[in-house]
C-alpha cells in the first residue's frame, strides 16, 4: 500500500507499525499535502486534518476508533496571543500545514469573541522569526510548536486543547485515517500500526534526540491519546457542527 505519514512527532505511535512494515510504501509530508494526493488517488490511505475528513466526506471516507486527540493538553499546537496588541486579534499569522488546528483556532475566537478573525497561511520559520520580535499573533503547530521561544511578558502561548477543553468541556480529535469511499479498510488494520507503536514507545522516543525523552514520554502517553472515546467523537461533531454554522467548511 501507499501509505501517506504525518512528519510530526505527535503522529508516531499511530504510524510506527505501517513505517517498518517493509511490504508498504511511505510517505512522509504535512496532512495538507497528503490531503490532496489522497483525492488524487496517489496515496491508498493517509493521515490528515480531521476538518478535512468534514470538508471531503463525499469522497472520503475515516476510520474513527483511533486517531491525534487531546483531552485538555496537547503542547504541540499553539496560539501564541501578543499581549501589545489588541484582543481579538485583526488577523493571526498561521502555519497552514495542520487545517484543523487552524479551523479550530477560528471556532475557539468566534466562540469566545463573535469575531470572524482572518488567517494568514504563513512560512512556520517566518512565524518563529515574528515571535522572536513580538510582532502580530500566531499558530504554530507540531515539531514546529515544541521547539518556540518566547518572550512571555509580550506573548501569551495558549494550548489549542486546553482552550477547547475550557469552553466545550470535550477533548479534541486533531486527525484520522482516511481514504476513499471507493476502498474499504477494516478498523483493525489502524488498531494493529497503533499497537505496535505502543508496544515499541521506547524505541520512538529514544529515535527523538531533539527533545529530552521525559518530554516525549509525557507527550505521547500522558498528553495525548490514539484510541478515540466517546467524549473525543462528541468534541469532534461539537466541532463539525460550529465549522457548519460559522461557515468555514
Amino acid at each position: 500500500m501507499k501509505i501517506g505519514v504525518v512528519k510530526h512527532l505527535n503522529a508516531r505511535p499511530l504510524t510506527y507499525g505501517f513505517e517498518t512494515d517493509k511490504k508498504h510504501e511511505i510517505l512522509y509530508e504535512n496532512p495538507s499535502v497528503l490531503k490532496d494526493l489522497l483525492l488524487e488517488k496517489k496515496l491508498d490511505i493517509a493521515l490528515i486534518s480531521s476538518i478535512e475528513c468534514i470538508r471531503n466526506s463525499d469522497v472520503l471516507a475515516f476510520s474513527n476508533v483511533v486517531g491525534v486527540c487531546a483531552k485538555d493538553k496537547v503542547r504541540s499546537i499553539l496560539f501564541f496571543k501578543n499581549k501589545t496588541e489588541s484582543y481579538p486579534p485583526d488577523k493571526v499569522f498561521v502555519d497552514s500545514g495542520s487545517r484543523s488546528s487552524v479551523a479550530l483556532l477560528k471556532v475557539i475566537l468566534k466562540m469566545e469573541t463573535g469575531k470572524d478573525v482572518e488567517t494568514i497561511a504563513t512560512n512556520p520559520n517566518e512565524i518563529v522569526n515574528k515571535i522572536s520580535q513580538n510582532q502580530g499573533s500566531h499558530l504554530l503547530f507540531g515539531d514546529n510548536a515544541l521547539h518556540a521561544t518566547w518572550d512571555k511578558n509580550k506573548i501569551e502561548a495558549i494550548d489549542l486543547a486546553t482552550w477547547w477543553n475550557r469552553i466545550s468541556h470535550l477533548s479534541f480529535c486533531f486527525a484520522f485515517w482516511a481514504f476513499s469511499k471507493n476502498q474499504v479498510f477494516a478498523d483493525d488494520l489502524f488498531l494493529k500500526s497503533l499497537e505496535y507503536g505502543l508496544e515499541h514507545i521506547d524505541e520512538i522516543i529514544n529515535n527523538h534526540d531533539s527533545l529530552q525523552n521525559s518530554l516525549v514520554r509525557k507527550y505521547l502517553t500522558q498528553e495525548l491519546h490514539y484510541k478515540v472515546s466517546r467524549q473525543d467523537l462528541d468534541g469532534f461533531y461539537l466541532f463539525q457542527e460550529k465549522c457548519k454554522t460559522y461557515g468555514y467548511l
